[in-house]
């Protein structure tokens, strides 16, 4: 099969909602083929915050990678202040639940397999990207968060004007999802993948106390954890930089040296 980086197929993973779809690149049919999924930020509402998000990293990956297939997903939305005419309606667990639809949905239909996959979840998709694995290897051999949030109540103690946003998508019992990913997390000793917790230092949304957070707390449940803090731009430039494209190839090449030795 020829690959077309530039044009991946949309495909419709739920019958539900428009913004149930994702952009597939699909370049090789082997069911051993690795993949990157990718997960927008946009605190959970913001309709500029797309799975084109996720384009610069796939097609970077791509060339370099020819039994590479990727996915980049899209989820619905909440209602946002500057956008009130849109009809986005979503609240928790909607966003978390179309996240587990899409992922099965390549699972089922593409033989995405979870120890070929690196799962990368930007801001806000960082969160649902461990929600979703619960940091135990359960969606992807490795999940990368960049620029995330991974602790709301953390969140909104540092920033309290976010916690608008935060309502907004979780509803007033907002303080309750916390303890519900926290109590998912299981101890090292039950397997699972490596995290990478990518973070700009010039992130002008997000101080790097939510990332040393979650580093604290995988660590202390038995994850292995790198930690990747330096100039990558902004809070919305940075998932398009060369330097997360060069993390995720670090830890597609370790998944293939791990294959190799495995075979």
């Amino acid at each position: 099969m020829t690959a077309t980086f530039n044009t991946p197929q949309e495909m419709p993973y739920g019958p539900a909602h428009p913004l149930q779809v994702l952009d597939l690149y699909r370049q090789c049919s082997d069911p051993d083929a690795y993949w990157v999924t990718f997960i927008h930020g946009g605190a959970w509402s913001d309709p500029e915050m797309t799975k084109s998000g996720g384009h610069p990293l796939i097609r970077s990956l791509l060339p370099k990678y020819p039994r590479l297939n990727a996915a980049s997903i899209n989820y619905r939305l909440s209602p946002h202040p500057r956008y009130p005419s849109n009809g986005n309606a979503a609240k928790h667990p909607d966003h978390i639940d179309d996240v587990r639809l899409a992922l099965s949905f390549l699972q089922e239909r593409y033989s995405m397999r979870r120890e070929k996959t690196v799962l990368v979840g930007h801001s806000a998709g960082a969160y649902m990207a461990f929600q979703v694995d619960a940091g135990c290897g359960a969606a992807a051999a490795v999940v990368v968060g960049i620029g995330g949030v991974y602790h709301l109540g953390r969140l909104v103690e540092e920033y309290a004007d976010y916690e608008g946003f935060v309502e907004r998508a979780f509803g007033g019992g907002w303080r309750q999802v916390d303890a519900e990913g926290l109590a998912e997390v299981e101890d090292g000793g039950k397997g699972g993948g490596r995290v990478v917790l990518v973070h700009s230092s010039q992130d002008e949304l997000l101080s790097f106390g939510q990332s040393r957070y979650w580093a604290g707390v995988l660590r202390g449940r038995g994850r292995v954890v790198k930690e990747v803090y330096g100039a990558m731009g902004n809070h919305n430039e940075a998932p398009k930089g060369t330097e997360l494209v060069g993390v995720v190839e670090a830890e597609l090449e370790e998944l293939e040296m791990e294959s190799a030795k495995g075979n």
